[in-house]
């Protein structure tokens, strides 16, 4: 699982302008270690449509940055679905529906251009802390940074991971083992059996008989 926070950003197509800042802002957040998503980086339009392909980064994305413009504020009140045609394309602004759907799991943040006003600003954010950028950068930098991230529902808690049957001990290797600590308790068989002991016992033998021999005497 990726530790980094999934970030994705809502905008409209205002000017060349526009398109360069936004791209600019998802070139640092890259650059700082976030997951940022951008329709820029796709090489073509979603199969699934754009509007199911924005349903689906919503819901994934732990925040949702809103750059928000009077364009931006426009298309959102007049409440239009996504459309397909590359020539009306408006860019990836929500709808109406957009916020109170996915505004549960994932955090939107409103942002500014440079010069923007807060009336701009869409009316399910308006009153939420709002980030003029790139002046105030760094304040948005430390909010996505503080975030607990969403934990993907594939994910396996460590209790249901799967284990490899090789790996587990049986009972009889956790008895039959010591540890370091414990050391070996088992006198080994193989060296009863061996020359070298039943010479050191004839040694013994031997040291007896001259111990007891010099009692005597």
């Amino acid at each position: 699982m990726s530790n980094r926070a999934r970030v994705f950003i809502s905008y409209s197509h205002d000017s060349e302008q526009h398109l360069q800042f936004v791209l600019e802002l998802a070139e640092h957040l890259l650059e700082d270690g976030f997951n940022c998503v951008l329709d820029f980086y796709l090489e073509e339009t979603p199969v699934e449509g754009w509007q199911t392909w924005l349903a689906t980064e919503l819901a994934a994305a732990d925040f949702c940055l809103v750059v928000c413009t009077p364009h931006y504020l426009q298309h959102y009140q007049q409440d239009e679905s996504l459309t397909t045609d590359p020539e009306a394309f408006n860019g990836l602004i929500l709808t109406q529906a957009s916020y109170p759907s996915f505004a549960t799991e994932t955090q939107f943040v409103p942002i500014l251009p440079i010069g923007g006003k807060l009336q701009d600003i869409i009316p399910p954010l308006q009153g939420k802390n709002t980030f003029e950028l790139m002046t105030d950068y760094l304040g948005l930098h430390q909010l996505l940074k503080n975030r607990p991230i969403k934990t993907p529902k594939t994910t396996q808690s460590p209790s249901n991971q799967w284990i490899d049957s090789t790996e587990i001990p049986t009972a009889h290797a956790i008895t039959t083992h010591n540890s370091p600590a414990q050391g070996n308790k088992e006198f080994p068989t193989s060296f009863i059996k061996s020359p070298l002991f039943l010479y050191l016992i004839f040694i013994i033998a031997v040291l007896m008989l001259l111990f007891f021999f010099i009692l005597k005497n």
